[in-house]
């Protein structure tokens, strides 16, 4: 039996979010085609749809075709939702406030039916609108996660994950996480075997990695407090230096339970917290950019037993120091000891 996918696009989204499932999708249905004699019904059948019926205007300017309006589409049984193109957060809530009338309502309905709804990257915006996401896990591209955490309080943002499923929707993180989504649907759909011989075609090693090791701490600030902002500018000039809340506070002439207070009301974290992946940053950004051994960057960011540092970044980062330098360095070839 094929399974029925619609992609509801809008003016303005990724075209890859439109055309990059589509891709995937049709690879299921060859390996089913080449493995099945006689051939049968295809795994996956898909149609696009635009709010009027007209073509989409995709945010790199590419016109796409469409099978008809959203009232048309029917019962899929997957509704997928692209990404929401920006460069800033406040684009993408201005453009869901746009779409909540349409996309919204309509998200809704097709999960009162029982459809699976999934998003791609900025596209789980348009589900929290909804109120399809709260209390519920939920994932979204990394850099936006100030934004979303502000406007949807209620969601467990889960944003380390490239994807989530909870409640029959899912989500997914960066741009490419697309990649990622359309393997887990097929999984859902098709079975772990079509899953994997998938995954091997498009050279996607892994079904289920990590948003962490690209994830930055935070420097978005829940609240503006120019104390807040010379703790972390004195954070940020002396990370081999020993960290002593006390000490800082007296710098900042505040008490330790005011500094500690105001400090989480405008970073969402506890000044050690911190301040421990602000060295982590550090750390991440020497192993990209030097050939120096973990030792000397464990002894730089102002860790003294190196063992407790690797599995400190290990924990935060999901990847070991070495993996990282392999991953993202550019002296990715040079013994990092």
């Amino acid at each position: 039996m094929t399974v029925e996918l619609a992609i509801f696009a809008f003016d303005g989204c990724f075209a890859t979010s439109v055309t990059g499932p589509i891709d995937i999708f049709n690879i299921a249905n060859i390996h089913q085609r080449v493995c099945q004699n006689p051939p049968g019904s295809p795994l996956f059948s898909w149609k696009v749809y635009s709010a009027d019926g007209k073509p989409v205007r995709t945010s790199s300017g590419i016109n796409l075709s469409v099978h008809g309006d959203y009232s048309q589409a029917g019962n899929p049984a997957i509704c997928f939702f692209p990404g929401i193109d920006h460069a800033y957060g406040s684009e993408v809530l201005a453009k869901v406030q746009e779409l909540r009338g349409s996309v919204g309502t309509l998200m809704k309905q097709h999960h009162a039916r029982g459809a699976t709804l999934a998003s791609v990257c900025s596209g789980s915006f348009l589900l929290a609108d909804a109120g399809l996401l709260d209390h519920r896990e939920a994932t979204t591209s990394w850099w936006l996660a100030h934004h979303f955490n502000a406007a949807y309080p209620d969601v467990n943002l889960q944003l380390e994950k490239i994807v989530t499923e909870d409640n029959n929707i899912l989500c997914s993180g960066a741009v490419t996480a697309y990649l990622h989504l359309c393997i887990s649907l097929i999984e859902k759909f098709a079975g772990t075997a079509m899953a994997q011989a998938c995954a091997k075609t498009i050279l996607l090693h892994n079904k289920s990695p990590s948003q962490a090791p690209y994830i930055p701490v935070s420097h978005h600030f829940r609240q503006k407090d120019e104390m807040v902002q010379h703790a972390v500018a004195w954070m940020q000039e002396n990370l081999a230096e020993e960290f002593q809340l006390e000490d800082l506070a007296d710098k900042l002439a505040v008490s330790p339970r005011t500094f500690i207070r105001r400090f989480n009301q405008a970073t969402g974290k506890p000044p050690k917290q911190y301040f421990q992946k602000l060295r982590i940053d550090e750390a991440k950004r020497l192993l990209e950019s030097t050939a120096l051994s973990v030792d000397d960057i464990t002894e730089k960011v102002g860790y003294l037993d190196v063992s407790s540092f690797r599995r400190l970044f290990k924990r935060e980062v999901e990847l070991s120091p070495t993996e990282y330098r392999k991953r993202f360095g550019r002296y990715a070839g040079t013994a990092v000891g």
